[in-house]
């Protein structure tokens, strides 16, 4: 199990065997479960882990966010909405 797995709390992941997540295999999960209902420390091992770039990808691919976790990571990525396939959702 990975360091980022093993700080993370397992309610996080209430719908899947949290024994069986692989930080790497699972990252879109993981992503989207952290900004959702994670921690900030626990935000941040997420960023130190996959890194800026990869959290990005993710990020602008996630289906559906709530309005103030699309812009709390619009900020501190600086990631336009217009970018982010939730927001493109919400305009339809």
């Amino acid at each position: 199990m990975s360091n980022l797995i093993s700080n993370l709390s397992p309610h996080l992941f209430w719908d899947v065997d949290f024994a069986k997540l692989d930080a790497d295999k699972h990252y879109r999960l993981i992503i989207e479960r952290i900004i959702e209902r994670g921690t900030f420390n626990q935000f941040r091992q997420m960023e130190k882990y996959y890194g800026k770039e990869k959290l990005i990808d993710a990020i602008k691919n996630i289906n559906t966010m709530s309005e103030k976790d699309m812009n709390f990571v619009s900020i501190y990525f600086n990631i336009p909405f217009e970018l982010m396939k939730c927001y493109i959702k919400t305009l339809r």
